[in-house]
């Protein structure tokens, strides 16, 4: 009994939609079906305008039997309430074959294939056209418009496989492509601009994605991307925005789940990313190793280790032959016995560093040898990220790492590189060489000498010499000195400095002073060929110090 004089502690408990909406699954997983249409019915009442509730409930009558009422949902969820739900129609040719129209079923199937060709229902609704076309009939337009489809999805599934392997630049042809074939494609439009943003292009990756929410004002995807791409523009506000926005939404599709899953994910939002997480492995029937691992980040990032654990247990089971949930449990079974936080990522794989050995390759001028990570878009795109905006070092390492992807992708990032003003002129030079030894010549646009000019690649045999003054002028002093004398050198020097140049291609050395180089490789030179002379005599000659010259000796000698 409450005590006389206090106040009651007693909250009211007012269901929302959501409420309703894991109600109503209880119950459809249960077949329950007249309790799950009482429960989204619910859940209709308190969100009229989210259109996932209207399709649940469409769905439930058309288990019921109750096609035509379905229909009239579904063709309001589509007029009035979200025009990209491509789904419906889909859910209406099925409705209308039940209720035996077979050329209307086949008519909506077959815009559901316009719509999405690559959509969670197209294998069904391929077959369903099949059977619509073989048992029941149909013209000649069908098919063209299906051989169409295949065609698009063909070149979309290339598309989003180049994405995937962060091959960027070649994507984006064929997305742009898609697009000017078909200016609604809202797939590519949000793929296009994911190439955009990895490529470090922010402002033409939101262009992009508001022209998507123009054409779909609740396209999960967009509404996604978009939100990573304002955070990394520092729009706080409209951030926030779309962070209150996307928390609150629940996909009906797994592709758009999982999409919002992971983003809230990554944007920190992991309490969020476990509900949807939960919610797609509870009601579906997928056994998919990536989604418990998601579980298991989402438990870690918000410092719930023994349940990451038990998640982790699950993904062992599922595959235990990666040895991705043997690696993670054990960081989890450290971070329980100290007391550390363990985060981790959303990404299904190893840690970076265990998943290649990058810098050994590099390093070793093994440029056959390309790891997994040449096809980890997260690395492509932070490799040009520090290309781009990284500090020399990093930059440095950033060509080395280029050099051992010699691709097409490749070669389009060199090629904007070195036609960037904002790179220092030895920088650019660094790209060039690495175009160079990656076969590339012929005439290429470079930002040299304050403006932007075009320069002639030369042929692998030609080096560098050929077309970098202070590099060949070098070359030149000590020619002109072995002319004199020791003129069967002067092959030697042109091996020594060519060799040099080859082993530093990523750090060119920053000429200052030239007769300094000069003055070294003549002495490195002749040490090599067993006709040394003194360090003196030779700084001498070229007006220089001795101690300059053993240190541009030095580094000469330790690449050879």
């Amino acid at each position: 009994m409450e005590e006389r004089g206090k106040k009651s502690k007693i909250v009211p408990f007012e269901p929302d939609a959501a409420f309703f909406f894991e109600r109503g699954v209880r119950y459809l997983n249960r077949h329950d079906l007249s309790r799950a249409l009482k429960s989204f019915e619910r859940a209709v009442q308190c969100e009229p305008s989210n259109a996932v509730n209207h399709c649940n409930l469409a769905g439930v009558l058309s288990e019921l039997g109750d096609f035509e009422k379905s229909n009239e949902i579904l063709h309001s969820v589509l007029t009035d309430l979200a025009p990209e739900m491509a789904e419906c129609y889909f859910y209406m040719a099925n409705n209308y074959a039940n209720l035996g129209e077979y050329e209307l079923a086949e008519e909506h199937v077959v815009k559901y294939l316009e719509v999405d060709p690559t959509g969670e229902f197209a294998p069904d609704a391929d077959e369903m056209l099949d059977v619509l076309i073989h048992e029941f009939g149909g013209g000649d337009i069908l098919r063209e418009s299906r051989r169409k489809q295949h065609e698009s999805t063909k070149e979309h599934d290339l598309a989003r496989t180049l994405l995937e392997e962060g091959k960027f630049h070649e994507a984006i042809g064929l997305l742009a492509k898609e697009i000017e074939l078909q200016p609604e494609a809202v797939a590519a439009r949000n793929n296009l601009a994911l190439a955009k943003y990895y490529l470090g292009h922010v402002d033409a990756a939101i262009e992009l994605t508001r022209e998507v929410l123009e054409l779909e004002p609740m396209n999960v995807h967009a509404l996604c991307n978009l939100a990573v791409f304002i955070r990394q523009r520092g729009e706080h506000e409209e951030y926030r925005q779309l962070i209150s926005l996307l928390t609150k939404l629940m996909p009906l599709q797994f592709d758009q789940g999982y999409k919002l899953a992971t983003t809230l994910g990554i944007l920190g939002e992991h309490q969020a990313a476990y509900r949807i997480f939960l919610q797609l492995v509870q009601f579906g029937d997928r056994h998919d190793p990536t989604l418990y691992f998601a579980l298991a980040a989402a438990s870690a990032n918000q410092h719930r280790l023994k349940q990451a654990k038990q998640w982790l247990l699950e993904v062992q089971a599922l595959d235990p032959d990666s040895g991705i949930a043997d690696y993670y449990l054990q960081e989890m079974d450290r971070g329980i016995e100290k007391g550390d936080r363990v985060l981790l990522s959303y990404s299904y794989q190893l840690p970076f560093h265990l998943r290649s050995n990058m810098n050994a390759q590099v390093h070793s001028g093994a440029f056959a040898k390309v790891g997994a990570w040449a096809k980890d878009p997260s690395v492509r795109s932070s490799l040009y990220f520090a290309l781009f905006r990284g500090p020399r070092a990093t930059k440095r390492e950033a060509l080395q790492a280029l050099a051992v992807l010699h691709d097409t992708e490749t070669i389009h990032i060199l090629r904007d590189f070195v036609k960037d003003p904002t790179q220092g002129e030895d920088m650019i030079w660094n790209g060039l060489f690495v175009l160079q030894m990656m076969h590339v010549i012929g005439s290429i646009d470079v930002y040299m000498g304050g403006q932007m000019t075009t320069i002639q690649l030369p042929t692998k045999a030609e080096h560098m010499l050929s077309w970098n003054p202070t590099l060949e002028a070098v070359f030149r002093d000590v020619q002109s000195a072995f002319t004199v004398r020791d003129s069967d050198l002067i092959d030697v020097a042109y091996d020594i400095w060519v060799r040099y140049l080859m082993n530093v291609y990523s750090d060119l050395p920053k000429i200052v002073k030239r007769s300094v180089w000069s003055a070294a490789l003549e002495y490195v030179v002749r040490r090599t060929a067993g006709r040394t002379e003194p360090q003196a005599i030779v700084a001498s000659r070229y007006e220089v110090s001795v101690k300059a010259l053993a240190k541009a000796a030095q580094a000469i000698t330790v690449t050879l």
